[in-house]
């Protein structure tokens, strides 16, 4: 292999891990990972190797048609991979993707195929199709098993040993920084006695103190602005759900265009914000330790500029399924971190001053009701919808829908859209694009300004037809 190629591959690697889907386009990519993947688990290196796994069977339900059967190939080649290597309990993390393929008409027989063949394969513990199941069952995880056996103490009346063994082991994950393990025993001392608050509450505390020693005082000093706003409990519950990152010099952490919905914590290091337009790459600020970006993380949106790391960079992420688990055990999370980000992030401001605001044309206020259909790649119509024209430019125009449930905005984020647009005393203009933002303007009656990047600019006399 050349260095070039090794390049190649380690930066669409890259871009695999960040969850950029467009890397399941390159061949080269796709043909290596299955190879790639099994060499981790051989190194042992398991976290990497269920990262890729999570990555690709997460892209087998991306909106974009190629991406999505160029991960589900890849999938199915890795899990083939695996189940030949006898690699059971990583393929079980994929089961279900694998078996979403086995049953979706949009992929080919052979594919499907080998899903099938890798699910049954799963499913009997076989290292290959004519060899017999293994007769020895697997040893059971050490935690699971004291899970069990406290829980068959409890079934046989001994209720108050039960519920202390219990106390104990939530104690022993936290003590061991098993956050997961720990919260999610300590609800479960509801089942062996609803009355236990004592326990109940203690084992809170205790697991609180634990997450607040594992965060350093260089973490806190950084945040510190953010600590006024919410408490140490929300604090620390967002700390133990990110994903701390390193980029090196010169790496990008998102490019323009994506539809990354991540929001970043940036720890140590400075950060380059630019935007390419017309060949050339402008540049806007650097941020720095204890600033965040999000374009697309409150309101879907594809991202309009670059991030990229100028230094060795520490950044924290969290991801939007992370976010509404916090919301749910910590409602108010949200809106405070949303208030956290417009009160400290003026990247909007400082693209105004130096004068490259993103809306290069000039916009016209329009109010018509409009036609509106998304369609696929092959320009086949997925569904047809109605809405009230806001304004319009040569380069796009955004309208107005009601969408009932906010987490439906972001599947409209990257589609392809015709808008038929009614013309006075002519016949209606058919406009094509691409929807590139979603954000909401009247939460409570749950209405939604889309914005729609046309394909092809219109010329002034198209436009004058239309504002006329």
């Amino acid at each position: 292999m050349t260095q070039e190629h090794a390049t190649d591959l380690q930066k669409g690697l890259n871009r695999l891990l960040k969850g950029d889907t467009s890397a399941f386009l390159e061949d080269t990519l796709c043909q290596a990972l299955p190879d790639i993947t099994v060499r981790l688990v051989d190194k042992q290196k398991l976290p990497a190797a269920r990262k890729i796994l999570e990555q690709t069977a997460a892209a087998t339900r991306t909106v974009e048609k190629e991406s999505r059967l160029g991960a589900s190939a890849c999938l199915v080649a890795i899990a083939g991979k695996l189940a030949g290597a006898a690699h059971w309990p990583l393929l079980d993390t994929i089961l279900p993707a694998l078996e979403n393929i086995c049953s979706s008409p949009v992929f080919s027989d052979r594919i499907r195929a080998d899903a099938a063949k890798t699910v049954r394969m799963t499913r009997s513990r076989s290292t290959a199709p004519d060899q017999e199941k293994k007769s020895e069952p697997e040893a059971k995880d050490p935690l699971a098993l004291r899970e069990e056996q406290i829980f068959q103490l409890a079934a046989k009346g001994n209720i108050d040993v039960a519920k202390k063994q219990l106390f104990d082991l939530v104690v022993a994950c936290a003590r061991k920084k098993d956050f997961t393990n720990a919260e999610r025993l300590r609800d479960r001392i509801y089942e062996i006695d609803p009355m236990a608050l004592t326990e109940i509450i203690q084992s809170g505390e205790i697991i609180d103190e634990e997450k607040s020693e594992a965060i350093s005082t260089d973490h806190l000093d950084v945040w510190k602005k953010l600590l006024k706003i919410l408490t140490s409990e929300e604090f620390n519950a967002l700390y133990h759900q990110m994903e701390e990152r390193i980029f090196q010099p010169e790496e990008i952490i998102v490019s323009q265009g994506a539809k990354n919905d991540e929001l970043f914590f940036i720890n140590h290091g400075s950060v380059r914000v630019s935007h390419t337009g017309g060949g050339k790459e402008l540049f806007f600020k650097n941020l720095g330790s204890g600033e965040i970006a999000g374009e697309n993380f409150f309101n879907a949106s594809i991202w309009t500029v670059t991030l990229t790391a100028r230094q060795r960079t520490s950044v924290s992420v969290l991801k939007r399924n992370a976010l509404a688990g916090l919301e749910q055990n910590l409602p108010g999370m949200e809106s405070k971190l949303i208030d956290f980000y417009n009160r400290t992030s003026d990247l909007y401001t400082a693209m105004k001053k130096k004068g490259m605001d993103r809306r290069i044309h000039e916009r016209y206020r329009l109010e018509r009701k409009i036609q509106l259909q998304i369609v696929d790649d092959r320009d086949k119509i997925l569904s047809s919808f109605r809405g009230v024209l806001a304004d319009l430019s040569r380069g796009g125009l955004s309208f107005a829908v009601r969408i009932t449930r906010k987490e439906n905005s972001r599947l409209l984020l990257g589609r392809k859209i015709k808008v038929s647009v009614p013309v006075p005393g002519s016949t209606d203009r058919l406009l094509r694009g691409i929807v590139t933002g979603v954000q909401v303007f009247d939460l409570v009656m749950s209405d939604y300004s889309v914005h729609v990047r046309f394909d092809r600019e219109l010329d002034r006399s198209q436009l004058n037809i239309l504002i006329s």
